[in-house]
């Protein structure tokens, strides 16, 4: 509906334009008849402005739609739990959402040959950038950096120093606690 009201408001700009110039260069001719306002005029030019950003706008989706939820082998962890969950943003002090999705990340680093048991599997948080390109998982409970940014490429998530977590199609619920039949966020 936004994007409707954009182009209409553009439409009626270009009008305006056009039957402006054409009554500047026709000495003698009468003026344009229209109901434009002053508001709408420059409603139409704000639209002019601002269509081409709005037309190449990307937002960061969630739940399944969300490239980065999933599960992911590990090549330096083989057969561990690696699952990402992306959710909602959150609600900022301003009372506005994020606008970056946040993620729930779980996995477990050892002892993988096996289901592993719930106290093992630890659990991170991330963030994914607006464009959906990215995320940003805080490995700090685990001693690792705050803000590690991983980029989707292709089949998985690839970080800074090379290694690369590809997704998994349908999931790995044998690496999952087996009294969990999901992973919960909390």
């Amino acid at each position: 509906l936004r994007a409707a009201r954009l182009g209409s408001h553009a439409a009626h700009a270009v009008s305006m334009i056009a039957a402006l110039a054409v009554n500047a260069l026709l000495p003698g001719a009468p003026p344009p008849q229209t109901t434009a306002t002053r508001r709408g005029l420059l409603g139409g030019f704000a639209a002019l402005v601002a269509a081409p950003a709005a037309s190449h706008a990307v937002s960061a989706r969630t739940g399944l739609s969300s490239v980065f939820t999933g599960e992911y082998d590990d090549p330096q962890h083989p057969g561990c739990l690696r699952s990402i969950k992306v959710g909602g943003a959150p609600m900022l002090p301003s009372g506005r959402r994020s606008r970056n999705p946040q993620a729930a990340i779980a996995g477990v680093d050892s002892a993988c040959d096996a289901r592993p048991e719930v106290s093992a599997v630890w659990k991170l948080t991330g963030s994914v950038a607006e464009s959906g390109e990215s995320i940003a998982i805080d490995f700090s409970p685990k001693g690792g950096p705050k803000d590690l940014l991983g980029v989707w490429e292709g089949d998985g998530i690839k970080f800074p120093d090379g290694n690369k977590w590809t997704k998994v199609p349908n999931g790995t619920p044998s690496r999952r606690p087996a009294s969990l039949a999901t992973l919960n966020s909390d």
